[in-house]
């Protein structure tokens, strides 16, 4: 299944602490200097708030006029990374590439969902934003562990719930554009099972149609769900105005 609606359900709301794993100035490890042990934490946190700001400015693509900063690419790249680059394997510029690539693919899908759905009044109910900020600050177990991600992420909780939002909207438009109008021809479940009816086992005996009904419409619909998905993430890109950054 593509990436978009594979991630389309994931909240990306946190963390730039690893904003250097992917970057375009070469070595990603940052060094520590033992005479910096004493530094107050508050120090590096407005310094890294700086950073995040200044990096903002940066514009690596325009979606129908809006932006698309720098520090979502890295956050984006962050997030899918692992998929490329294993523990302990050295990254290159073409797997680099390869992770800048698919997160503003993703990125610019999402810009285009979130327009999409707000172009045909769709909503996310405040009632759902709070109860996902809720979810969040329970994972971090105290409420200043939740203030101190967000100061080292570079932005307010408002900031979060404005992407807890975007994320709802994307979810909406998603399940009504996509998983609402994949549909499966039974017809041609029963011509698969007639196909491979000797592959459908059961414990003691083949399975009958029904029996082996459910395992082949799942493999249909995540087809119809591609394929589905292809052509209206193909229309929202015809109809745009994308422009990239060189």
């Amino acid at each position: 299944m593509n990436p978009f609606v594979k991630g389309v359900a994931c909240f990306i709301v946190v963390l730039f602490p690893g904003v250097t794993l992917i970057s375009c100035k070469g070595d990603t490890t940052q060094k520590k200097d033992p005479s910096h042990r004493t530094s107050e934490p508050s120090q590096s946190t407005e310094e890294q708030r700086k950073r995040i700001e200044e990096a903002q400015k940066t514009i690596v693509a325009k979606v129908n006029g809006v932006p698309v900063s720098m520090p979502e690419l890295l956050e984006e790249m962050n997030a899918i990374a692992p998929q490329y680059i294993k523990p302990g394997q050295k990254r290159d510029p073409k797997t680099d590439e390869t992770v800048r690539k698919e997160a503003l693919d993703r990125l610019i899908y999402r810009e285009l969902a979130v327009q999409e759905a707000k172009k045909e009044g769709m909503k996310a109910s405040p009632e759902a934003v709070a109860e996902e900020v809720k979810r969040i600050k329970a994972e971090m177990k105290t409420e200043d562990a939740f203030r101190q991600n967000l100061a080292k992420s570079g932005i307010t909780e408002e900031d979060l719930k404005r992407r807890i939002e975007r994320n709802l909207l994307v979810e909406m438009i998603t399940e009504k554009e996509i998983f609402g109008k994949a549909t499966v021809d039974l017809e041609e479940a029963k011509r698969i099972y007639e196909k491979r009816k000797r592959s459908y086992k059961g414990p003691s005996r083949p399975m009958t149609f029904e029996e082996a009904r459910p395992l082949i419409e799942n493999e249909l619909m995540i087809a119809a769900v591609q394929k589905r998905e292809d052509e209206w993430v193909a229309a929202l890109k015809k109809a745009a105005r994308i422009e990239i950054a060189p």
